[in-house]
């Protein structure tokens, strides 16, 4: 298996097409996944998984978005499966590289599932305080303006009793 490893991990450049447009940091990240799930197989899924999600939470935290981080995962597994079928010759080795590398999108994507979701609720939260704070401010709009019309009654009765203690009323 090591061998394999090795020789997926010389297909490096070429899949990251590092002379040509070149790849973004994400999908070095992605390839180095595969690459640890080629060396580690089935064995140590949760590992990767959680190397996967450290990854994502970085570049999500970088200000890369869910959309974006899943492109590159798909460009890079489009990348790698052509690389795969012109290196590699034997069936078994293609697929071998290929479960690993559809392990680690569907890890990938589990994370940004998760990093989706946990952001949805957030907002959700978010726009829920802000709805709360202008119910809290329109009660307090109307609790004003009810006092205001409250003092203007007032001020309209004592401004009509002054006229009517000082004698200047009509006859």
């Amino acid at each position: 298996m090591s061998e394999l490893v090795e020789r997926v991990a010389v297909l490096r450049d070429e899949v990251l097409d590092v002379s040509g447009v070149g790849a973004s940091d994400a999908c070095a990240e992605i390839f180095e996944a595969v690459l640890s799930a080629l060396t580690l197989g089935t064995e140590s899924i949760a590992g990767i998984d959680v190397t996967v999600q450290d990854s994502v939470a970085r570049r999500l935290a970088w200000g890369d978005s869910e959309s974006q981080l899943l492109a590159d995962a798909e460009w890079l597994f489009d990348r790698l499966l052509i690389a795969c079928e012109r290196a590699f010759r034997d069936h078994d080795d293609q697929m071998v590289v290929i479960e690993a590398a559809t392990g680690v999108s569907v890890m990938l994507s589990r994370a940004l599932a998760r990093h989706a979701v946990a952001r949805a609720a957030r907002d959700r939260a978010s726009r829920l305080r802000e709805e709360m704070a202008q119910r809290q401010l329109l009660d307090a709009v109307d609790k004003q303006a009810q006092r205001i019309a409250e003092r203007e009654r007032e001020l309209a009765e004592r401004a009509g009793e002054a006229r009517d203690g000082d004698g200047l009323t009509e006859r």
